[in-house]
């Protein structure tokens, strides 16, 4: 058995504004491969880089884009995506002022789909799917709708709130290594 002692960097980070304390592990293998750990309130990260140059973790971390960083440490078997609901009804209430102003459909329609809530209970869960028309909606006024204005929208996406918490303590951990690259003040 051959045994190695390494040495790691530590870092406890605390009182920082919306997150529980993060604990920071830095291991630099050689330079140009290291790799860093970090836990936060029961869940933890960890990636191991190889090709780094010839630097050391801090530097490398601190020059990377936290996107590339967030992708590297993200559990790729979980969804980084999921279905926005306020952002389809913004789009379809935008398309009903546009097409009403424009005079293509009628008032009544307009404030009756102004009025719908919930729009992810009527949207296609698949391609071959269609919409379905909320029960007080004319459905012959709701399929011209679809057929002339929503058959050709993205359905909008934003991140899950892992993935933007995991961008939060990115940000703090950079934060503070960027503290303890800065020369101490005498």
């Amino acid at each position: 058995m051959k045994i190695e002692q390494t040495s790691i960097t530590k870092l406890k980070l605390t009182d920082l504004k919306g997150l529980d304390p993060v604990t920071v592990f830095i291991e630099d293998h050689e330079p140009g491969k290291g790799e860093i750990t970090f836990k936060c309130y029961g869940k933890s990260w960890s990636y191991y880089w190889g090709g780094m140059g010839a630097g050391a973790v801090i530097p490398f971390f601190l020059s990377c884009n936290d996107d590339y960083l967030a992708n590297c440490l993200w559990d790729h078997s979980r969804q980084q995506y999921e279905f926005d609901g306020d952002g389809l009804e913004k789009i379809i209430k935008k398309t009903l002022l546009a097409r009403r102003r424009e005079g293509f459909i009628e008032k009544t329609f307009a404030r009756d789909m102004f009025d719908v809530s919930g729009w992810e209970d009527y949207m296609p869960r698949h391609t071959y799917d269609e919409w379905r028309c909320p029960m007080f909606v004319d459905e012959d006024e709701f399929k011209e709708f679809v057929e002339d204005r929503l058959c050709d929208i993205e359905i909008p996406e934003r991140l899950v709130g892992d993935y933007c918490y995991l961008l939060r303590i990115i940000g703090a951990i950079k934060e503070a290594m960027m503290e303890l690259q800065q020369p101490i003040a005498a």
